[in-house]
């Protein structure tokens, strides 16, 4: 070997060793490789669409579903439907005149029917006058909503067959008649768990009565 071949190994060798070292540590990640070829789905992967009749309506069952969400949100509409509005007690007594109520002579605890006279305002069209819940004034039993009601004038009169109510957000005054135990003298009034009453109401001995219907 020459002195001059000899010179350039000495120049290129040592190039060669660091143009290899830098490929190594420059080089790119090995790509990992799952251990298992299984595939997983994400925890959002769509399902199976829900199964529908062969002619193209809904099952039962997804009738039942729209049926039920349609409930609750009317629920949730009635539950609110008093919004910042109040009830107030005109006063309450046993009743004696028509209603299509009448208590069961067979219940464990003896009833009758009471009148409530109440004006409602503020409400929004979402109130249910049918949601009104009559329960005992000490104990906070419930009997039950869904009284018979019966428009009343503003003054207390009933309400003439050709005559309305103000629409609202106008006040309007009720007659609700309830089936109560005949032992309880007193009553609160609720509305979807609302308190309307701020203190037990006393059950008079008579006040207004609806006539009957003309027999035919």
């Amino acid at each position: 070997m020459t002195s001059k071949t000899a010179k350039i190994l000495h120049l290129v060798v040592p190039l060669a060793l660091l143009f290899l070292n830098g490929c190594e540590e420059g080089a790119p990640p090995e790509t990992q490789v799952p251990a298992s070829s299984e595939s997983t789905l994400p925890e959002n992967a769509p399902t199976s669409p829900p199964v529908q009749a062969e002619d193209g309506e809904m099952t039962a069952d997804q009738r039942k579903e729209v049926l039920d969400k349609i409930l609750q949100e009317k629920g949730r509409q009635q539950a609110e439907g008093l919004g910042s509005g109040k009830v107030t007690v005109n006063g309450a007594w046993n009743y004696k005149g028509y209603s299509y109520l009448s208590p069961d002579p067979n219940a464990a605890i003896e009833a009758r029917l009471v009148a409530v006279d109440v004006t409602i305002s503020g409400h929004t069209e979402n109130f249910d006058i049918d949601d009104i819940e009559i329960v005992d004034g000490i104990s906070l039993i419930s009997y039950g909503s869904d009284p018979h009601p019966e428009f009343l004038t503003l003054d207390g009169k009933i309400m003439p067959a050709d005559q309305f109510p103000v629409s609202l957000p106008g006040a309007s005054r009720w007659l609700l008649i309830y089936a109560f135990p005949k032992a309880t003298p007193t009553f609160h009034l609720f509305y979807w768990g609302k308190q309307l009453t701020p203190s037990p109401v006393t059950i008079g001995d008579s006040g207004l009565e609806l006539p009957y219907p003309p027999k035919e």
